[in-house]
């Protein structure tokens, strides 16, 4: 993947060269002026009960017929009730943007299942503060887990090929941050992919002791939505499928084989 760095008055860019060609800042200010695709796919958050990717405003937009979302990344928890968007600056490569970014360029080339980053802009909004917002490509006709369990159950086979998709993405040694029903997409070709990767890492290759603890995280989400909605479609038997696609998933190689995968 080929990127391009450009500085801006206040503003620093970074952007997916081998996607767009002609790339203007403007992009950023595009998605607000554009309606959802349909009216389910307003503008989400995290902060209230609907599916949401983490903890910012998403807005989804197209742009030269490519289907693109938009997040501004907002602060969660107690201390966002005070600072809405703005953190500490300590350089760009920390920025959340620039990291989430960059995992997703090393991810992209590991072939897993994960948006396709086209760019991010850090806005410095003091010497020490910092806001920004991110461009990734959208994963299309599909469907968070949490929204496709309030109207269906899905098969074992299906449950077996997140547990699958979950460990490929540690043995490769990355932790998601936040995973939960929301976070998990899947597509009507039974595709299942992973979002919003802020604040998430790549851990040393022989450090595998967080895993259990990010499945873990995982089932208490699910068990939220079941006691939250009516009829929410989730049993004992389909997280048992998830975990025998889990361990099933041990004997794949390190590395994976193909960039395809990934691709929507």
């Amino acid at each position: 993947m080929r990127t391009t760095q450009y500085r801006h008055k206040n503003s620093f860019v970074l952007y997916n060269e081998s996607v767009l060609s002609n790339f203007s800042d403007s992009l950023f200010n595009q998605a607000q002026f554009q309606c959802p695709a349909s009216s389910d796919e307003a503008t989400k958050t995290s902060d209230g009960h609907s599916d949401s990717q983490g903890r910012g405003t998403v807005l989804f937009f197209e742009h030269e017929q490519r289907e693109l979302v938009l997040k501004r990344y907002h602060r969660g928890g107690l201390i966002g009730r005070f600072v809405k968007s703005s953190y500490i600056f300590c350089g760009l490569n920390r920025t959340r943007m620039w990291r989430e970014f960059q995992l997703l360029a090393s991810m992209r080339e590991l072939g897993l299942p994960v948006p396709r980053p086209i760019a991010v802009r850090c806005v410095r909004s003091s010497l020490l503060s910092y806001q920004g917002e991110m461009i990734a490509e959208r994963i299309p006709n599909s469907r968070t887990l949490a929204e496709t369990l309030c109207h269906e159950s899905l098969p074992e086979k299906t449950w077996e090929s997140i547990g699958l998709v979950i460990r490929r993405f540690h043995q490769q040694a990355i932790e998601h941050a936040d995973l939960n029903a929301c976070n998990i997409l899947l597509n009507p070709n039974g595709q299942v992919f992973l979002i919003d990767f802020d604040k998430s890492v790549m851990h040393n290759q022989r450090d595998h002791t967080w895993c259990m603890a990010n499945l873990t995280r995982l089932r208490r989400s699910l068990n939220k939505w079941k006691k939250r909605i009516d009829g929410f479609h989730f049993e004992n038997r389909h997280w048992q499928a998830l975990e025998r696609g889990y361990q099933g998933a041990r004997n794949l190689p390190v590395r994976a084989t193909s960039t395809a995968d990934a691709t929507p």
